[in-house]
């Protein structure tokens, strides 16, 4: 056994000799999950407000509450700049929208005139939208406020000035306006609020994960093949080994890499973008390794079947990403239809996104890692027995 294992870490190790080993199997995967995480993470805790540019020309306290409204959700950040600035911003594309105080808002404001604020906006930003109602929102508070200092200082007549009157007025709706309205989520199920809360890179950390498992799988299995054609193999038929033993070697050694890949893509999951892999560590590895023994028996099978290194080489990105796409590691598999939806259940990695979601982004536990797991070790099974009978060691 000990030939065996030193065999099959014989295909760890040269991932570290071979610089373009080193690349496909470590540099890739981690830029690729990086840029995919960073660029489209969306949702969830931990997302960074959106900067809003202001131009406050008026530069008073009526036109200092409208930028405050705009401060006081998490998920805006007010940021001062010149009306050229706030408009070019938006013109090319680094904002989706803009709010201008025009000089004179609060002189309109205390003269009882139309006094305006101004958006400027891309239409097609949903976060734009977000920002033209709380700026009406925070307008509406604005005038009700003037309106009631204008009744006051009218019926003081004009022994305190409009603005500490204002000042006061709009103090009178702290901490909450006299009327709210308050939004609720209404969840299907806490797993969904688990989902909803989760950091917004976890698909990402996941799906690729679950990608490069199967493809890294798949390229060390086409290593049996290169080795045959060079003839190590059949020299291996020349050592006191059994072709069971040296067929069991380089199926673990498959195994072997796929491993590191798997525990390298968690670590930086959780490092990088704060996945909460070892939230539940039991079910989480139940499931990594089932999924690195079926990627091991899908490559292991495909190189029993094909002829050459190159047509393996050919055919494992092809399989790869056909599967990852079918499996939900490239988008959320709820995104699709229901026929797609059960069309994923015919692939191992839309097994392993289904268990790997439920427990890593949902919290659901052990018992939802049962299912998947067993179906991901029957589909490991069957590949390793079509596989590992039929390759050929010269």
């Amino acid at each position: 056994m000990r030939r065996v294992l030193a065999m099959a870490g014989l295909n760890l190790l040269q991932i570290f000799r071979d610089r373009s080993e080193l690349v496909a199997v470590i540099v890739l995967p981690l830029v690729l999950t990086w840029v995919f995480g960073a660029a489209f993470g969306t949702g969830g805790g931990g997302a960074r407000p959106i900067v809003v540019p202001v131009a406050d020309l008026d530069d008073t306290v009526y036109s200092a509450r409208i930028v405050r409204a705009i401060d006081e959700p998490d998920y805006y950040e007010a940021l001062r700049v010149s009306e050229a600035s706030a408009r070019k911003l938006v013109a090319d594309g680094q904002a989706s929208v803009a709010v201008i105080v025009p000089a004179g808002f609060g002189k309109r404001l205390e003269d009882d005139e139309t006094a305006r604020i101004y958006v400027v906006r891309d239409p097609a930003s949903a976060s734009s939208q977000t920002v033209v109602q709380i700026v009406d929102g925070a307008a509406t508070r604005v005038a009700a406020s003037a309106e009631a200092a204008r009744v006051a200082v009218s019926a003081l007549r004009g022994v305190e000035e409009f603005e500490h009157v204002f000042t006061y007025a709009d103090g009178q709706w702290s901490p909450e306006p006299p009327v709210g309205v308050e939004a609720r989520f209404v969840l299907a199920s806490a797993a969904r609020e688990n989902e909803l809360k989760a950091p917004p890179n976890t698909q990402y950390s996941l799906g690729f994960t679950v990608f490069f498992v199967t493809m890294v799988a798949l390229g060390s299995a086409g290593g049996i093949l290169e080795e045959r054609e060079i003839g190590t193999l059949r020299r291996l038929l020349s050592a006191p080994l059994g072709r069971w033993q040296i067929l069991l070697g380089k199926s673990l050694g498959v195994a072997f890499v796929a491993s590191f890949e798997a525990a390298m893509l968690v670590g930086f999951g959780a490092t990088m973008f704060g996945v909460e892999w070892g939230s539940d560590p039991l079910p989480v590895a139940m499931l990594l390794f089932s999924l690195v023994l079926a990627a091991t028996g899908l490559g292991v099978m495909l190189s029993a079947i094909v002829r050459t290194r190159g047509q393996m080489s050919a055919l494992t990105p092809v399989v790869s990403t056909a599967f990852a796409m079918l499996g939900g590691c490239y988008w959320p598999i709820e995104v699709t239809s229901p026929f797609m939806q059960q069309v994923a259940k015919l692939t191992p990695t839309g097994w392993a996104m289904l268990g790997l979601k439920d427990v890593v982004a949902r919290g659901l536990g052990l018992q939802a890692a049962l299912l998947p797991s067993v179906v991901l070790l029957g589909f490991a099974g069957v590949t390793l027995a079509i596989g590992i009978p039929r390759l050929k060691l010269e």
